[in-house]
This record gives C-alpha cells, structure tokens and sequence, in this order.
C-alpha cells in the first residue's frame, strides 16, 4: 500500500457510484448490504471505476475532520449545548415512559 501525504494530497474527479446511486448500500430482496465496487463509501470516478483504498482513506478522513470542527464550532455558540442536553434529557424521559409496561413496570418478556 502505497503512503499518501494529506498535505501534498488532491482529491480525485469523483462523483456518486454508478452501482448504488451513491448512497453507498446494495439493496437486495431481503436485506441490505454494502456496496461492493464503491467500498461501501458511495463514491467513484467521473469513469465510473471505484476509486483506490488509499484516496478513500484520505477523502473520508478529511470530510470527517471538516465535520468534528463544525460541530465543534456549533457547540461554542451560546444556548446551543443546553438546548441539546434539554433535548437529550426529554428523549430519554420519553423513551422511558414508552419502555414501561403493564402496571407501570417494565416488561421482561414473561
């Protein structure tokens, strides 16, 4: 495998896998898989080919940075971590309340 430099690195021509439509899953009668020719990722060239190991590696990587300091960014703004603790707080209430079962106790499978 050859060792990519993600500072001298450019992204490749890619576009949406031809296989799965770009959402990067293979639909079959009764289940759901990973795509086969697009790694699972839903991304190849412009030709269509899948694009190599090591420059999905690179671009997932990078998109995954881009989006762990945005929402890094997002959190800093004020009243926006307690709006998410506030709704993290009521959906575990809710999923409690809708856990419970006859006589308000939770169900075992008895």
């Amino acid at each position: 495998m050859r060792q990519v430099s993600q500072s001298t690195w450019q992204p490749p021509a890619h576009g949406p896998c031809p296989q799965c439509g770009g959402n990067g899953t293979f639909h079959g009668v009764f289940h759901r898989s990973p795509c086969a020719h697009c790694h699972g990722t839903g991304y190849a060239a412009d030709d269509g080919e899948a694009l190599p190991l090591e420059d999905l590696i690179v671009m997932i990587s990078r998109r995954r940075d881009h989006w762990r300091q945005a929402h890094a960014q997002l959190m800093k703004v004020p009243g926006v971590r307690q709006a998410v603790e506030q709704y993290q707080a009521a959906r575990q209430a809710e999923q409690e309340r809708e856990a419970m079962g006859y006589g308000s106790g939770r169900y075992q499978g008895d």
